[in-house]
């Protein structure tokens, strides 16, 4: 009875594997594929007046994604930032969706940015439960944009989810530019990467 458990725990074993693999593969292919569009040197041509870059980073992603719309438009940035530091663990995962499921949204650090003198702003984060990251729907639950143009991105393994429907129903007054999702990616696309931002900016 025992060999029979460990045979059938093998065979799970084996086939989330493979599946696993398959996924990635997939994934792999997808982001090849649509980052081949942007392998030619492109230049910065957009003219969308001063700007501000707002983002949550957990991992780093969104993060890199921030700093270069922001080296390219020369920005002014302001990053969310949780009171709590949120730590890699099933546990926290399983916390999030339930915090999702609820509304229980963390408490944020630091007072909110002065948006007055901003022509665009970007708004970013990543996608956490095909939806946005719990700290971005705390930091939008506190602020009015009082109409001025708002640019959302957002950072992914491969799927942004419900990410833009949830950032329209609580990005209060916003004027939404077009929103861009970036899957996370190696270094080897960077200069890709680079292009696909330079492409979005101009056309905004």
């Amino acid at each position: 009875m025992l060999k029979k458990i460990i045979i059938i725990l093998i065979i799970l074993a084996l086939t989330g594997a493979v599946v696993a693999l398959v996924h990635n593969l997939k994934v792999a292919y997808k982001n090849k594929k649509e980052l081949a569009a942007f392998k030619d040197n492109l230049s910065y041509r957009a003219s969308l007046g001063k700007v501000l870059v707002i983002y949550y980073s957990w991992m780093g992603h969104t993060q890199a994604i921030a700093n270069q719309i922001a080296a390219l438009t020369k920005a002014d940035v302001y990053r969310i930032e949780t009171a709590e530091v949120f730590k890699s663990s099933p546990a926290f995962y399983t916390r999030v969706k339930k915090d999702l499921l609820n509304k229980n949204y963390p408490e944020l650090k630091g007072s909110m940015p002065d948006l007055s003198s901003y022509d665009t702003i970007f708004v970013g984060g990543p996608v956490w439960w095909y939806t946005m990251a719990t700290p971005l729907y705390s930091f939008l639950g506190q602020v009015d944009f009082k109409g001025k143009k708002v640019v959302p991105f957002s950072t992914q393994g491969s799927n942004s989810g419900s990410f833009l429907e949830d950032f329209k129903t609580n990005a209060k007054g916003a004027n939404l530019g077009s929103y861009e999702k970036f899957n996370n990616v190696n270094k080897k696309y960077d200069t890709a990467v680079n292009n696909k931002i330079i492409n979005w900016l101009n056309n905004l």
